[in-house]
């Protein structure tokens, strides 16, 4: 049972101005404005948001780093900025096996060192061609990872961030049962697809429309093989007939479209001065106060009817492991939410830590600074 959330805006794209007059206008609109943020947290109460400490394990990522074959500069910027292993913990925070830790962080950093290739200001951020080989590229890494005929060996010249990706993909793999491994096989591929469309959504003549921006992230988000991948970190394997249930589907939505719009409030600073740095040829879907009101009202209202779908779970009458793996895998959907909220009040890639108050609340500033 889908329960409707109404449109806060109309469907299709903005045509009333000239494309590049429209991006202008909205940028001269919002310029130099400051925006309170509420604590994220605070808009769901119920959710847990506890982030055990495993900074021991940055040592290994130290070592680790310089084997990949990523820009140095690229490695130093994340390293610096984002703190995967922080969002790792958030993530996972049961998790007791830092082998499985160590994996779930090298994921992390290899999926946004991927993403970055092709969002704004990537080396492929205007280049569909280029976009479009990556994508080929990947979708192959995984099926040669998590297909039936498991290969791991990276392709003679393969890009950087593929090659990266072939032992990380192993090592889940070695780690997850059979139905987890397919499942993750085709949410990787949703998610790789997806970000292909999104690049030429961008390159679009007009301004995507915000719901329509919405919808396509909801589909073919990154975010859920990190719950799968809870199967993972906790030695589990949800059965397919729980998965599918449309309770639990129901709530892996929501809790996907919950994690995109408080990205979407807490990246808008960052995607703002990108734009501005880089090129007008995206416009972050949030463009000021209102509009921003209107995505916080959206998390409550999702988080409300998430709450309300853990009423229609399966759970069994008699199997209390059973019960306690479907706690475990909706708790991790829950931990997306608000793992992603709090790493991001707590590391500096979308702003600096000293813009978040004691209260939580964040001060986004909308000025030009590089």
């Amino acid at each position: 049972m889908a329960v409707a959330i109404e449109m806060p805006w109309a469907p299709g794209p903005i045509a009333t101005l000239e494309p590049q007059n429209e991006r202008e206008k909205l940028i001269k609109r919002v310029l130099n404005q400051k925006i309170l943020v509420p604590d994220i947290l605070s808009l769901m109460p119920a959710w847990s948001s506890e982030v055990p400490d495993i900074w021991r394990l940055d040592k290994i990522i130290d070592e680790w780093l310089p084997t990949v074959n990523v820009d140095e500069r690229k490695k130093a910027k994340h390293r610096s900025f984002a703190d995967y292993t922080l969002l790792t913990s958030a993530y996972y925070p049961h998790c007791k096996n830092d082998e499985k830790l160590v994996v779930l962080i090298k994921f992390l950093y290899w999926i946004f060192f991927w993403d970055d290739e092709i969002d704004t200001g990537g080396e492929l951020t205007e280049d569909e061609e280029g976009t479009l080989r990556c994508c080929e590229e990947t979708n192959q890494c995984i099926d040669d990872c998590l297909g039936p005929n498991p290969s791991y060996t990276p392709p003679r010249g393969s890009r950087g961030t593929v090659e990266m990706l072939y032992p990380i993909l192993r090592d889940l793999r070695a780690g997850l049962g059979p139905v987890s491994t397919e499942r993750l096989r085709l949410e990787l591929h949703d998610y790789v697809n997806g970000v292909g469309r999104q690049q030429r959504v961008r390159q679009g003549d007009c301004l995507p429309n915000p719901w329509y921006h919405f919808q396509i992230r909801s589909a073919d988000v990154g975010v859920i093989p990190s719950i799968t991948q809870n199967e993972y970190a906790m030695d589990f394997e949800l059965p397919d007939r729980i998965r599918n249930h449309e309770a639990v589907e129901f709530i892996v939505q929501e809790c996907t479209k919950i994690t995109i719009l408080l990205n979407d409030v807490l990246s808008l600073q960052k995607e703002f001065v990108s734009v501005l740095a880089h090129s007008l040829d995206e416009m972050h879907p949030l463009v000021d106060e209102t509009a921003m009101d209107k995505v916080l009202d959206l998390i409550r209202k999702h988080y409300a009817i998430c709450v309300a779908a853990e009423e229609r779970l399966p759970w069994s009458k008699t199997d209390e492991k059973l019960n306690a793996d479907i706690r475990e895998y909706i708790r991790g959907c829950q931990r997306l939410a608000t793992g992603t909220a709090y790493w991001s009040c707590h590391c500096e890639r979308y702003f600096k830590r000293s813009q978040v108050n004691e209260k939580g609340e964040v001060l986004l500033d909308l000025s030009y600074v590089e």
